[in-house]
This record gives C-alpha cells, structure tokens and sequence, in this order.
C-alpha cells in the first residue's frame, strides 16, 4: 500500500540507518510492510570482521614500507587497535542496502553492550565480530542472540566472567557477580517487576524488585568455568595451542576474541541452583547446558518480553510509548503467535507497522543524524575506502557505535531533562547527551562538514609521525580518500528555485516538518551570495542540520 513521501521519510528516519530520496520514494510507492519483508528477505553479506581483515593486512603493509618490515612485524605495540573495528563500520554502513538490519543491530548494541573504552580496544578483530554477532541475529531469535553473547569472549571480558572460577570457601574464592547481574538488570527482566503494559507492580504502594543479591549470588554460579576459546596473536599463529584454566596468557591481547569462550567443566559451580526463587538448575550439569537453560527461562519471562519491548520501542520509533503499544509489543516477544518468545523478526514488524509507531516523537542519536545526512546525500570517496576513523564524532558529540561509557550504554532509558518534559512525567533518553559543550560542537561539526567539507576522517596511510597507528591528521590524508557529498542534484535545484531546494531538502531531512519560520531564515541567509549553487546548498543544509526539526523525528 503505498504512502505519502513524507510518511515514507518518517518511517525510514526511525526503521533505517540512513536513506536518500530514491529509497523514500521507493518505500512510499510499495508502502511500509512490503519494504520491511524485503529487508527481512535480503542476502546478509555485510561483516565488518572481514572487512577488518583486509583494512588490517592493508596496514602492516603501508606501516611497514614507511618504517620497515622490522620494526613493524612482530612489534608487540603495533596492536590492530579500535580504529580498525570503526573503520569496517563506517564503510559497511555507507555502502550497505541492509539498511533495516542494522539499525536493529545498532540498537542491540547499546542494550547488550561491550565498549572500545576498555581494554577490548587492543583488538578490532573481536570488535567487528561481536557486532557480527548482532547483525546476524537481528531478525532471529532474542534467546540465540543472548546465548551467543553470553559465551562472546568480548563480553566475557568486558563483563569480566572470563576466567569465572566456582567458589572456593577455604582460599576465599568466589564467583564474578557482575555478568550475573547485568544480564538480569539489563539485558532481560530489568530492576521492576512489571505489568505486560510496561506499569510496575506494586506492593504495599512499592515497586516490587525483580532480583535481591542472593538471586545475584545463585546467578553467578552458572556462569562460572567459562575461559578462552583459543590463544592469539597478530603475527604467529596460536590456535593450534592447547588451551589451559588458569594461567596468566588468559587475558587481553593473548586471547582469540572471534571464538566463542570454551567450557572447563571442572571449574563450573556443578551445585544445584535456583534463579528468581522458582526456576531449579539440575546439580552436575555440564557449563554450557546451565548457560544455555538459565537463558531460555530468562527470556521466557514476563518481564523480559515488557523490559526489552520497551527499550526497543525507544530506540526506534519513540521515547514515549503507551501503555497499548508496550503491550502490544510484548505479547509479541512472548508469543509470535506460534508459541515462541523472543522472535525478533516479530517484534520488529510489530513496532514499526504500529498505528502508534508513525505518531511517535523521539531526538535523533547525534551518531544517527551524522549518518543520515552522510546515506542521504551518497557519501563517497575516490578510493572507494570510507574507513572512517570516528575520531572527531567521538571527540566532538561523545557517541560511537561500541565506544559507550559504560555498560549502561550513552544514556539511561528513563532520563528525563529538567522542565516541561519532567513535569509531564515523560522521558527523553537521547537528551542525556546534550549539554552546554556537546550542543556546540555538534553545531561546529555541522560547519565544519558543509563549509569545510571535512565530513568524515578518512585514513588509508600510515601516520607521519607514529609508527604503530593510520595517519589521522586532516592535512596529512590523501585527496582521494577524502569524503564528499553528491550535491550535483542539489545544486542543479538550487539555480532554479531556492523554494524548490528547501522543499526538497524538508523531506529527505526532516519528512516535512521544517517549521516556516526555519525556511524564511535560509532564504533570508543566501540572499547576499544567490549566485553561488554551491554555497546556498551548503548554507540550507548546515541551517537545516542544526534545528530543532532536524533533531527531534516529530508526527508526521
């Protein structure tokens, strides 16, 4: 069924990474749900692992021709450090046509979350993987992705039940509790118990706690006896190594973290254990089978399917969801009508296709509307490498994909601004990462792209004055890697009707709802300079990118 442009702009700001006017135009001629089928039926051929391998090999190369193969090869501080892993994502998300696939990994990447802000940094090779990890079951199954994230060796470290060893009362060993935690706090059934409608149930006027640390405590027994799945090392081949519970090569840079974390049965708590008061593990069960039956109960509960729904609803569609749309939602995630929970594909179509979903009222991640102008416009480079750093989107707005803060990803669901929003008793999450320094600089970076033309940081060489590192200054990057817009189309609109450009530019940008005002001040800002296509265009996107209606993906 087809829909308006401006509709199809709409759905697209919240269903995809980024779309140009030929898709917008394409979703509004075949309508949202045959769109969403299509996705769900696309060939997944993006990874950003692979695509890590070959920015990688491409480096020792450049490296070792500027500072020699000596000093390079085998050097254990030339590491394939987090710049790797940014670059394969920038490149896969600018080239990709599986646009809806990864935004829903996008957004599983800041509720499961593992950061380059750790030690994982010393690695891009489990970086990409573990992202692969959540492209790939974006439309699957929420109990295969947790299962698989589970045992991720980048979680594992970064949620630290790598190594995990059972308890010891006489040498006053005790099992990691922090996975344990998480993953009930986080990652299924949250801090509440909660009404299939997203409201807390209460007793005695209290919210009821979903957890207490004796539950924390029976949790961590299951994951303990989980270590690495094989040695590593970026020039000699250590796979071939036996792998030993343990021993001090156990850890970060050392370790394989593409390989799921193997089971050392003689280190798992094989003690019977009992989660939330009510669900019974067998005693003398193998590691593997109490992971794997701890999380196919976790997320066949309730709260999951209310807690997770919800999170999802204001990634992608508003921050505000009814009642209705959560327990829509959730019915979904419990029951996909065939009698299984957590089916993804489900879920998705539920959120997108709600009556609820095209009203919904969210702000743009900075990260997103810096992709969205860069898939709207065909970011290019001569050299067919966009192997985007991050270095300044990370600086500058504080947000890159796998670079949170914490684990409590860049901001918290319920965050609500002081003010009109807070009176309401509504929440605004995205808002958490705007203050007084974050505003300007995205302003500032919003200048520098249009009039500097410095869109994204583009390295294919190896640094001037660092041996171990891509160069990464701006004057220093070569001409054919750096990234330009295709504005010809653009221009061409601008010397006939200026009015036809900002028509043009509202839906793509902002699906119609550039405010009058708003179009009244760019035509009053390119009066001086009419001459120039390049500079009115320049100037109508730098205004646009920067309001209020470019922000914040409003009813349509």
């Amino acid at each position: 069924m087809s829909i308006s442009k401006q509709e199809a702009s709409n759905f697209l700001m919240k269903a995809s990474i980024g779309a140009n006017l030929k898709t917008i135009e394409y979703v509004s001629k075949i309508g949202k749900e045959k769109w969403i089928e299509e996705q769900f039926s696309l060939k997944t051929n993006d990874s950003c692992e692979k695509k890590v391998h070959t920015i990688w090999n491409h480096f020792v190369k450049e490296l070792s021709n500027k500072w020699g193969e000596d000093k390079i090869i085998g050097n254990e501080l030339v590491l394939p450090y987090w710049m790797y892993s940014r670059m394969a994502w920038w490149d896969t998300s600018l080239k990709t046509e599986e646009i809806l696939r990864h935004k829903i990994a996008l957004a599983l990447s800041e509720i499961l979350v593992i950061s380059d802000k750790s030690i994982l940094e010393l690695n891009s090779f489990g970086l990409s993987n573990y992202y692969d990890l959540l492209y790939k079951h974006a439309f699957g199954n929420y109990e295969d992705l947790l299962y698989e994230v589970s045992i991720h060796p980048c979680m594992g470290v970064y949620l630290t039940h790598l190594n995990n060893p059972k308890e010891d009362k006489e040498n006053n060993i005790h099992p990691d509790e922090n996975f344990a935690r998480e993953i009930m706090q986080l990652f299924t059934i949250g801090l509440y118990e909660l009404n299939l409608d997203g409201s807390k149930k209460l007793k005695n006027g209290k919210p009821i706690a979903t957890y207490d640390n004796e539950d924390i405590k029976e949790m961590a027994k299951v994951f303990t006896g989980l270590g690495p799945g094989a040695y590593w090392w970026p020039w000699e081949d250590y796979s071939y190594q036996e792998v030993y519970w343990g021993v001090k090569e156990n850890k970060v840079p050392n370790i394989d973290l593409t390989i799921p974390m193997q089971a050392f049965d003689e280190h798992h708590d094989k003690s019977e254990k009992t989660l939330l008061k009510k669900k019974k593990l067998k005693a003398n069960q193998g590691t593997l089978e109490d992971i794997r039956e701890t999380i196919s109960f976790l997320v066949k509960e309730q709260n999951t399917a209310v807690y997770i729904s919800k999170r999802l609803i204001q990634l992608l569609t508003t921050s505000n969801p009814s009642k209705k749309y959560i327990k829509d939602v959730a019915k979904v995630f419990m029951d996909n009508s065939d009698g299984i929970a957590g089916d993804l594909k489900a879920v998705i179509k539920t959120i997108l296709l709600h009556k609820e979903a095209s009203s919904g009222v969210k702000m743009k991640e900075p990260m997103l509307r810096c992709l969205q102008v860069l898939r709207a416009f065909d970011a290019y480079n001569y050299s067919n490498k966009l192997w985007g750093t991050g270095f300044i989107m990370d600086e500058t707005i504080k947000q890159h994909p796998l670079s949170s803060p914490s684990v409590f990803n860049f901001f918290q669901s319920d965050y609500a601004p002081h003010g009109l929003i807070e009176k309401k008793n509504m929440v605004a999450p995205e808002f958490q990462l705007m203050d007084a320094a974050t505003s300007i600089a995205y302003v500032n970076l919003m200048y520098q792209w249009f009039f500097g033309e410095g869109y994204l940081l583009v390295s294919t060489q190896a640094a001037q004055d660092r041996f171990d590192v891509p160069e990464y200054e701006w004057n220093n990057l070569k001409e054919e890697d750096k990234v330009k817009l295709n504005l010809a189309f653009e221009e061409k609109l601008a010397g006939h009707s200026v009015e036809k450009l900002i028509e043009h530019l509202d839906l793509i940008l902002t699906a119609g709802n550039l405010k009058e005002d708003n179009k009244k001040d760019i035509l009053e800002s390119i009066k001086s300079y009419s001459h120039r296509k390049d500079w009115i265009v320049q100037t109508a996107l730098f205004m646009i990118t920067i309001s209020p209606d470019f922000t914040i993906i409003s009813e349509n």
